[in-house]
């Protein structure tokens, strides 16, 4: 879609900056509360709908959601299931240990579209990357690589963008380019040779699963390279913080944007963890030896005639085709939007760069502490609704508390324009 002219065309009310899972979540809560017009919508998204979700994915071989089924787009939390038994994919629903049945990824997509179908959200949809954001008294101004916009209120519901997490000793790796991170957005393990020699780095969940997506292929030779043991967990945090409640009171007392609320966090986040599904399937290909585990740690990796040679502490080498880190995310905050809105004088922000937000309504404040025109939805969110802040259930929430105060803002601000 092309970008909108706000000399030609209305500015639109609301404005979402993210197309993911968040953005989309936020837009159907919008129209399902009658609070706008398509016409007053925009999502800004550099690529379409869900299209970031569903290529990351794509890129660690992600077969069935960590979730249950009831964590989804829409907000009848049986949509997903209803949408199944309507269309005979029921078996797409996969059993749990613990909790609900979780739906593949083919599944929670295509019901995903057909959530933004209904609600014909990509209408809305402007394809742009927001490069900058200016909040002003009436209005929010956003900078994109497309144009500009001016919209009465801004939701910002973006990731952790291209802050990723490299190990120290392959910063040179990184720089030159012989080396990818599997989040980077070239990265296809469909594009890798069948009998090439593969190392990976990284001991979690998506390290687990790409692992064992590429050694499907007999003809390679699949290197994971995972210093600390395996540990296993269902989710990526307790349970405890699904509920939003009484746990959410231990964050709320700490000042907002703290490095108390952030350790507290990062201490509930099981991250690094494998679910046991995934577990189980990295276990067998290590016991029929599609996989080899390399539990040194490396030491040095150099790039030699379109090769990477890899040492580790204990002496042992691999001269490898490909290198893949599998090593997470950087900071939430230190992604290129956030460098700009840290610059944006009015806003409020701590502790690495955090945003202040309001615990109530997740507007980010300003350096007076009124609230602004900025809400946040998604892992900038975590030191207000916690470890899950990032996940599906963490959109939903946030959704509730967004659209609970813009319902009462758009009500004051069409009683003042009514004669």
């Amino acid at each position: 879609m092309t970008m909108r002219q706000t000399d030609t065309d209305a500015d639109p009310l609301v404005t979402i900056v993210g197309g993911g899972v968040h953005g989309v979540h936020m837009a159907v809560r919008l129209f399902q509360a009658d609070l706008i017009d398509p016409c007053e919508l925009c999502i800004v998204d550099p690529v379409g709908l869900l299209d970031s979700f569903r290529r990351k994915c794509h890129q660690c071989g992600t077969v069935e959601l960590r979730s249950p089924f009831v964590h989804h787009v829409a907000t009848d939390p049986f949509s997903l299931r209803d949408f199944a038994r309507a269309c005979g994919r029921e078996d797409e629903l996969v059993p749990s240990t613990v909790g609900a049945e979780r739906p593949t990824t083919s599944l929670f997509f295509d019901h995903a579209d057909w959530i933004c179908d209904r609600y014909d959200l990509e209408s809305s949809h402007t394809e742009a990357r927001a490069t900058d954001i200016c909040e002003n008294r009436q209005t929010v101004e956003i900078k994109t690589n497309e144009g500009h916009i001016s919209t009465r209120w801004c939701l910002l519901a973006v990731g952790h963008g291209g802050s990723f997490t490299y190990p120290e000793w392959a910063s040179e790796l990184a720089s030159t380019g012989s080396a990818t991170h599997i989040w980077d957005p070239s990265f296809d393990p469909n594009a890798i040779d069948e009998m090439s020699s593969v190392g990976i780095v990284g001991g979690g969940i998506t390290a687990a699963q790409l692992a064992t997506k590429v050694a499907q292929l007999p003809g390679r030779d699949v290197v994971l390279f995972a210093r600390s043991p395996f540990r296993v967990e269902t989710l990526e945090a307790s349970t405890d913080w699904m509920h939003f409640s009484g746990v959410t009171e231990k964050l709320h007392a700490h000042p907002p944007a703290s490095r108390a609320r952030e350790e507290l966090v990062s201490e509930a986040r099981y991250d690094g963890t494998i679910p046991p599904y995934v577990f189980r399937r990295l276990q067998r290909a290590l016991e029929e030896g599609r996989i080899e585990l390399e539990q040194s740690e490396i030491a040095v990796a150099t790039e030699a005639g379109g090769t990477v040679v890899v040492t580790c502490q204990d002496g042992s080498a691999y001269c490898l085709d490909e290198l893949t880190f599998a090593t997470g995310f950087g900071s939430p905050y230190d992604n290129e939007l956030f460098h700009h809105l840290r610059n944006e004088s009015t806003l409020q922000t701590g502790y690495r760069g955090a945003p202040v937000l309001d615990d109530e309504t997740l507007r980010w404040m300003r350096q007076n502490r009124t609230p602004s025109r900025i809400a946040v939805s998604g892992v900038a969110a975590q030191q207000v609704l916690g470890p899950f802040a990032r996940n599906v259930i963490g959109a939903r929430r946030a959704g509730e508390l967004i659209v609970e105060f813009l319902e009462s803002e758009l009500e004051v601000e069409k009683r003042e324009v009514t004669p």
